[in-house]
């Protein structure tokens, strides 16, 4: 399953995008190693970060959105999908102007939660 993919399609229907051959190259992509390779930790990891707005547990993964920036006035999106004790995380955040650097800055949150 191409995460990259599943995230813009879910953001495209909630129409938080438009275009997602332009929001594709806004998405960073890692993997990280995680502390407890379960679901239920992934979820409890991040519903202190971010609102769950999808969660799969057929297909181990969760979607999230990440309040960012200067009193929370951008939002990220987050993918998180769970391949054995592998997590691979794709991040989108649409950068406006001033270039904030978002979408690094929650990968970084999400690697101190899970890993």
């Amino acid at each position: 399953m191409d995460i990259i993919f599943t995230l813009l399609n879910v953001l495209a229907r909630e129409q938080i995008i438009d275009n997602m051959d332009k929001a594709s190259k806004e998405v960073l992509v890692d993997n990280y190693q995680l502390k407890k390779p379960t679901d239920l930790f992934i979820r409890d990891s991040i519903m202190g970060l971010g609102t769950i707005m999808k969660e799969d547990l057929r297909n181990h993964y969760y979607i999230t959105s990440v309040k960012m920036g200067f009193l929370g006035n951008v939002m990220t999106y987050a993918i998180i999908e769970r391949n054995d004790v592998i997590a691979e995380v794709a991040v989108y955040a649409h950068e406006g102007l001033i270039k904030g650097r978002y979408a690094e800055k929650t990968q970084k949150k999400l690697k101190e939660l899970l890993s």
